[in-house]
């Protein structure tokens, strides 16, 4: 008899860190797989999505790692998702499950993206399955204590290494900013800041959902360090500020 799932490839989101935002889903299904997909760099060998999976106890011979370079070349790294989804490919059409996880949600800034990308332009008749996990933007935001966006309030989540300059522009139509990844240009970001209205508001998150987690409200005082390559700003306009700076300048 076909077990329930088999012959089924799923992409599943872990969340950012802490094993306990995994969904109840992801958890059964992960369970229930024949095969665990993981991406872990090339460099270590470290992955920080297989840490996450530690917490559910799975057996060893479930999971396959896929080494990947994470860098801007994306040549190397795209012949290794297309080796991979041969691989998927097959035993699906074995009848068997396979699942490729994820750090955050499958379809934001992931490598889940480039290997379902890549299993519909080649192998549509693949029955994929999504399951959505808690983004890494929820959850700095839930260790900052900022809202996010209320009433009309636009919200941005960008790359910092390829929107840094676009900075000022996006604070003049967005609430809220998200700048990922932003260890690389942290230098850069400070002196940014440092131009920006005295309303928008910086917050500092690293390593978020793990024992490691750091939220830092006064980001100058990182100057010069080592950050994190899990890292985030967040940038809020206080609009409160705001309105009472316009409300004076009206009078």
């Amino acid at each position: 008899m076909k077990r329930p799932g088999s012959g089924t490839f799923y992409g599943i989101g872990l969340g950012p860190g802490d094993p306990e935002l995994l969904t109840r889903k992801a958890a059964r299904l992960l369970s229930e797989v024949d095969w665990i997909f993981h991406p872990a760099e090339t460099r270590t060998g470290g992955s920080f999505a297989r840490h996450i999976l530690d917490a559910l106890e799975l057996p060893a011979a479930k999971y396959r790692q896929v080494s990947l370079g994470m860098s801007r070349d994306r040549e190397p790294d795209q012949r290794t998702y297309a080796a991979a989804v041969d691989t998927i490919a097959q035993v699906v059409r074995q009848g068997q499950s396979a699942a490729w996880v994820t750090l955050g949600d499958p379809l934001l800034y992931s490598t889940f993206i480039y290997v379902y990308l890549e299993m519909q332009q080649r192998f549509p008749d693949v029955p994929v399955t999504i399951v959505p996990g808690v983004p890494s933007t929820h959850a700095v935001a839930a260790a900052a204590g900022v809202p996010v966006a209320l009433l009309d309030e636009q919200v941005a989540v960008v790359p910092a290494t390829y929107g840094l300059q676009h900075l000022p522009a996006l604070l003049d139509h967005f609430a809220t900013v998200f700048l990922m990844k932003i260890h690389t240009v942290f230098e850069q970001c400070l002196e940014q800041l440092a131009t920006l209205p005295q309303h928008v508001h910086a917050v500092y998150v690293e390593r978020v959902g793990t024992p490691e987690q750091r939220v830092v409200t006064d980001v100058a005082t990182l100057r010069g360090q080592t950050l994190s390559y899990f890292s985030m700003l967040l940038l809020r306009q206080d609009k409160s500020t705001l309105v009472a700076g316009q409300q004076k300048e009206a009078v």
